[in-house]
């Protein structure tokens, strides 16, 4: 008699077989099924299901070797198998000599799938990236696979620790990439979310990964002494917070997509940039929905259903009865102007007159 536990864990791992064979032979065409699902099987054996620990060879690393199957199906690369990216060293296991390859290896796209790169310049996204921080800052340390190395970044190199050298160098046991941010196995475009609040969620999260308080990993780098205090100088800061993307202030507002990060006061793009009428929020956040509709004489109401933005939800009839009262001021002051420079002519003129013979 097979003992219960066994049998509820055999019945666990069939099922779970079952679900991840599924996924596989509906992934791929027919044509494709039988060597396409049979190798992604294989690696599904060991990176999907419970999550498990892979130890590196160095000491105190470890890291997830587990993606989650739904959410990754349901993912722009949902449909690519394993060894597309995965494409050196990984067939077999153990994995020796591996190599993965990373965004700007596949993207702009020239085959299959190409139409959907043509909006984005990928040239120019690149330049600009290789500018920031991001990448300078460890530049010259060594490029892990996927972004998901967990090794934690040297800080200061020996010499500086000793008193000499350049005090704001960093050294790192991985590179800052695009994974980092674009996670290739969950990553969804924004024209895929379409819905505002979506998208605010999915690109403020890589950057609250490393930035927002107490982070910790191979590359965070949390605020100090926290965020709000590091946003003090905005009026209703936590509004801002949780009411904005990170990248809509500190990247250029010219381009829809940017990736420039300056640093300093050049990451401050100015209230009217999000508080006017053709506010900058209608051409990133809210490029996705129609921008013209008005209700009840608001405009940008859509920006008007997650809050209130002053300057970007003005109502055309206060705005029509503000220019009025002071199209009237105006005209009073005018009014009384004239009439105080006619009334001392007049009073003048009457002197002049009274001491005439």
């Amino acid at each position: 008699m097979m003992p219960c536990a066994l049998r509820c864990a055999l019945s666990a791992t069939l099922a779970a077989a079952s679900a991840i064979l599924g996924f596989c032979v509906a992934s791929f065409p027919a044509s494709a099924q039988s060597s396409e699902a049979i190798q992604r099987l294989r690696c599904l054996a060991c990176h999907a299901g419970a999550n498990r620990l892979t130890a590196p060879a160095k000491a105190a690393q470890t890291r997830g070797g587990t993606i989650s199957i739904p959410d990754f199906r349901d993912a722009d690369h949902g449909q690519i198998h394993c060894l597309d990216c995965h494409s050196k060293g990984f067939a077999n296991f153990p994995h020796r000599g591996m190599k993965t390859e990373t965004c700007m290896d596949c993207h702009p796209r020239k085959e299959k799938g190409a139409e959907d790169d043509k909006p984005y310049d990928f040239d120019r996204m690149r330049e600009e990236y290789e500018g920031s921080v991001h990448f300078t800052e460890f530049k010259h340390a060594k490029e892990k696979c996927c972004g998901t190395s967990t090794g934690k970044p040297v800080h200061a190199a020996p010499e500086v620790t000793s008193g000499t050298g350049d005090p704001h160098r960093k050294a790192a046991e991985q590179r800052f990439t695009c994974e980092h941010c674009h996670e290739p196995h969950y990553f969804k475009a924004t024209k895929r979310i379409k819905d505002p609040q979506l998208i605010l969620a999915n690109d403020n999260g890589p950057c609250l990964t490393c930035h927002k308080d107490g982070a910790t990993g191979a590359l965070a780098d949390p605020a100090e002494p926290n965020l709000l205090k590091a946003h003090s100088y905005l009026p209703h800061a936590e509004l801002h917070l949780s009411g904005t993307r990170c990248v809509d202030c500190h990247t250029s507002v010219m381009s829809a997509v940017a990736h420039d990060l300056p640093l300093g006061k050049k990451a401050d793009q100015g209230c009217n940039s999000c508080h006017s009428i053709d506010s900058v929020l209608l051409t990133r956040l809210y490029r996705y929905v129609d921008p013209s509709e008005t209700k009840l004489g608001f405009h940008n109401v859509r920006i008007l259903q997650d809050g209130y933005v002053a300057g970007a939800n003005r109502h055309k009839w206060t705005d029509l009865a503000a220019y009025a009262l002071m199209s009237l001021g105006l005209a009073l002051v005018l009014a009384h102007g004239a009439w105080r420079v006619l009334a001392r002519r007049q009073s003048g003129a009457r002197r002049g007159g009274e001491v005439e013979p």
